[in-house]
């Protein structure tokens, strides 16, 4: 009843955001990027959005999903992850199927970001050993190789995601949330890092 309740308080909000500014990416994301990535083949490969620790009201929407103790979407992370799917459809880029971490800060962006494609948990994504790597990336190539024109989510963590080719700027301590990086699997390298120009609108203070 919680989740229910929770789901529907969550969908009201993100309603509101999407109705308020429309998600859009920097001008450093350049269409060619996305023209490359429409045409499939690629890794998107995202940490999870916004979940600071310590949250009294920590939740996980995704059925199955791993609560860590306070450590959820916080309200600026779901609308990350909202945008990021919303930016995935009106660049009509299309996605085969979302891979996530169990935690629920990453499955929850993993749903939201995949616009209905199927998501899938999957151990490699909260696992830093080579063999687990390798693997998955085998996986993946082998399935983007039999599904042309298609294109898999990989969402997980700060010390995940650098494994599969996101990197951090001169000045970040970790690779942030609110970020897809564009990954060809035939070198894992990424070609394109896909920043959120909206932010979540921060409440005014009270005035009595």
């Amino acid at each position: 009843m919680v989740r229910v309740f929770c789901a529907a308080l969550a969908a009201a909000f993100l309603a509101s955001c999407a109705s308020a500014q429309a998600p859009r990416v920097n001008e450093a994301a350049s269409s060619v990027a996305f023209e490359a990535v429409k045409r499939g083949g690629y890794v998107l490969v995202m940490r999870h959005a916004n979940s600071p620790g310590d949250q009294l009201g920590a939740v996980g929407l995704s059925a199955g999903c791993t609560l860590a103790p306070g450590r959820g979407l916080d309200a600026e992370g779901f609308f990350q992850a909202r945008a990021l799917g919303e930016i995935l459809k009106q660049n009509a880029v299309p996605v085969l199927k979302a891979y996530t971490s169990p935690m629920c800060r990453s499955w929850d962006t993993a749903g939201l970001a995949a616009g209905g494609a199927p998501v899938e948990s999957h151990r490699s994504q909260v696992s830093t050993k080579p063999a687990d790597v390798e693997a998955m990336k085998a996986q993946v190539a082998a399935e983007l190789a039999k599904n042309p024109g298609t294109n898999i989510i990989l969402s997980s963590h700060s010390n995940i995601a650098p494994l599969y080719g996101a990197t951090a700027r001169k000045g970040e301590n970790e690779v942030p949330s609110g970020v897809i990086w564009l990954v060809h699997p035939s070198d894992w390298q990424a070609i394109a890092r896909i920043d959120l120009s909206v932010r979540y609108p921060k409440a005014a203070p009270a005035v009595e």
